[in-house]
Order: structure tokens, then sequence, then C-alpha cells
């Protein structure tokens, strides 16, 4: 995905029951500083999908996107696209088809024992009206590791197409995982330059400005940042997400306990567990695949959804 992309995904429970003008929201979720949700509805004998949004004054967003529903073990699906700019009209700013499928077709050939997976993938074109940090992104680097900084290096990471030139002993006193690559007894540590291998670049570049003490950590780039310093193994880096995501971050309750699963931060874990005091907020959390969620937090949900009963 570029800079500019994302996807939101969910799975409607109870679909089978719904009356004619029924509908139901997924939960919000925020990219680039909007709010955005997916809502279905059973409008005269079709399913109605839309996606939703939030703008405020003369802001604009002009995206094109792609609405998706699966059937079971999403041996078919069902799509549309469009082009559209959301713009100020009502509280919330809504687009897409009240007629995408008809409702009997539903039954018969997507819902899953009364579920529906759906999804919407949105690029977003141009944004106006909205402050410089989220418009000009992707942002500049904070600090170069490139063919300027070459005189000062004593190694080369080359991540796809992208060069980095970095100092060996600086990489290695802050990750274990790096020391042994250049310090141990490995063919690499004979090499001038050495390949890193399923690493996003960008996502190199701000974990190397971390690790440069630059601030380089937003809601934009601390999932990366901490894919890859759980990759090499950078606690210090990881400590510094966690804070942010503790203390600073606007992500949604989801996306910040399916991180604190996935690289083991317990704080946030425990901050995210505390918030959680409804069935529904449960409910909110939960992954469209509970099978991929963390054991322990799947563990801890049960108990709380015991306490709610």
């Amino acid at each position: 995905m570029t800079e500019r992309e994302f996807t939101l995904k969910h799975i409607f429970t109870d679909v089978e029951k719904f009356e004619q003008n029924h509908y139901l929201c997924s939960p919000q979720e925020d990219h680039f500083g909007i709010a955005w949700r997916i809502e279905i509805e059973k409008k005269n004998g079709h399913l109605a999908m839309l996606l939703i949004t939030n703008v405020t004054g003369n802001q604009e967003i002009h995206t094109n996107y792609i609405l998706r529903i699966f059937s079971k073990n999403r041996e078919k699906s069902y799509s549309m696209s469009s082009s559209y700019m959301f713009e100020r009209r009502t509280k919330f700013i809504i687009h897409g088809w009240h007629k995408i499928i008809e409702w009997r077709t539903l039954e018969d050939e997507y819902l899953d024992d009364g579920k529906l997976e759906v999804e919407v993938h949105v690029k977003i074109n141009k944004m106006v009206g909205f402050p410089e940090e989220i418009i000009g992104f992707p942002r500049k680097d904070l600090r170069s590791f490139g063919e300027d900084m070459k005189q000062f290096s004593d190694v080369t990471l080359k991540v796809k197409e992208r060069k980095f030139y970095i100092s060996k002993l600086y990489l290695s006193s802050h990750s274990p995982y790096f020391a042994t690559l250049f310090l141990g007894r490995f063919q690499e540590s004979e090499k001038s330059e050495i390949e890193l291998k399923d690493v996003n670049p960008q996502d190199f570049q701000y974990y190397l400005e971390v690790l440069h003490l630059e601030n380089g950590i937003d809601d934009d780039t601390v999932q990366g940042i901490l894919s890859v310093a759980d990759m090499f193994d950078t606690p210090k880096i990881v400590k510094k997400c966690e804070e942010f995501l503790v203390k600073e971050s606007k992500k949604g309750l989801k996306e910040k306990l399916e991180m604190a699963g996935s690289y083991r931060l317990e704080e946030l874990k425990k901050m995210c567990l505390n918030q959680i005091k409804s069935r529904a907020d449960i409910n909110s959390v939960i992954s469209e695949d509970p099978s991929e969620m963390d054991p322990k937090i799947l563990a801890e949900l049960l108990k709380k959804s015991l306490v709610f009963n």
C-alpha cells in the first residue's frame, strides 16, 4: 500500500434478521486524522453498502474506493468501485450504492450463518483544508542516510532498491541482531554492503531516524517502526513506540490492542483492557479472525465477557 491507502474490514452478524431499512455500522477507524466506517442496510429488497467519513468546514477528500462483499471461505466476491469527493454537507459524509445485490441472492450465496464479510479499500488522491502535517504525507525525512553520509559510514544496508549508509558500531550498540550480523562470525560481517530482506525501506528510514534520536514517531509511522524494531530486536525503539501509543496516539482501541498483542506491549495491553467496559466494547475489538489474535488477550476478553453477562 502507498502512504495514502487503507482498507476497512468488518464482519457483520445476524444479517439474515434485517428488516426493511434496518442498518448496521462497523466500528469507527481513524486514518489520516479522519474517522471512517462502513454501513450496510436492507433497502428495497437489496443490500445497500456505504462508506462514511466526516469532514468539517471547507475540507475535501478526493478518493477512489472499492467496496467488496465475500461469500463463505471467500469462495466468491462481489465488488463495485467509485471515485468520489467527500465534502461537508452533513455531520457524516456518506457515499456508496443502495442496490449492490438482491437480498435473496445475498442470503443464498453470501451469508455464512448470518454473517457477512465486507471491506472497503480507499485510496486518497487529494486532501483540501487539512493541517499541513496531514496533507504533506508522506512527510520529509528527518535525517539523511544517503550518499552524503557515505564518508561517515562503514557499511551499506540495501533495502530493496534503496541504500542506507550507517555505522556498524552505532547500530550494534542498540540491536543484538545487528551486533551479531556485523561483529559475529558470519560471512556478512566482512561485507561492505548487506541486503536486508522483507523490510519496507520507508519504515527502515523511520526506524533509523528514531534510533538516531529524531522524534519521528506518529500515528502514521508507529506501526512500521514497531515492525522493524521487532524484527531487528531493538527494545529501546519498541519502548518508545509503546510510550507514544499509550500517551499520545489517537488510534482506535482495536488497532492499539492488535499492536499490543503483535509486539508484546504489556503496558499498552493493560491500558486497552482497562478501557473495555461492556460487551459492546469487546465486540468492537474482536478481530474478524479471532484465531489470529494474541491468546492471552483473547483469554482476558473471555474473562471480561463472563463478568458482563
